[in-house]
């Protein structure tokens, strides 16, 4: 996974956890993509000083992940219901392909499509 990425996604799970400085610097830092000399500016402190809150606040964030794990089982959930998408996909395509009889058929895929939805919500909704 891409560093920015994962940094984003570390920051949607454990955000709330930071103080509301290191929220701001952070956000800067990742979403605002500004260089440690901006960030410096920004803050008004050195641009070691900068680099280091960031470097600091990322160690917390991985910190948070190592323990909880959040970013993991999202991870995971979400390769898990791309694999369900293809399967019902592949499944509809057998269905469709299939000669058994139009209202059976439409049954078939009218299920399929209810489980696909389902899947989603649930998905959703972690």
């Amino acid at each position: 996974m891409d560093e920015r990425l994962r940094q984003s996604l570390l920051y949607d799970f454990y955000g709330e956890l930071l103080n509301e400085h290191q929220k701001a610097v952070f956000s800067a830092a990742v979403f605002d993509d500004m260089s440690y000399s901006e960030l410096a500016e920004e803050f008004d402190c050195s641009r070691q000083a900068a680099f280091d809150l960031v470097r600091r606040i990322n160690k917390k964030l991985e910190n948070y992940e190592s323990k909880l794990g959040l970013l993991a089982r999202f991870t995971n959930a979400r390769d898990k219901m791309e694999e369900l998408k293809t399967a019902v996909s592949e499944m509809n395509n057998t269905v469709e392909l299939s000669s058994i009889d139009d209202k059976t058929k439409e049954k078939l895929i009218h299920d399929l499509s209810g489980i696909s939805q389902m899947s989603a919500q649930v998905f959703e909704e972690f």
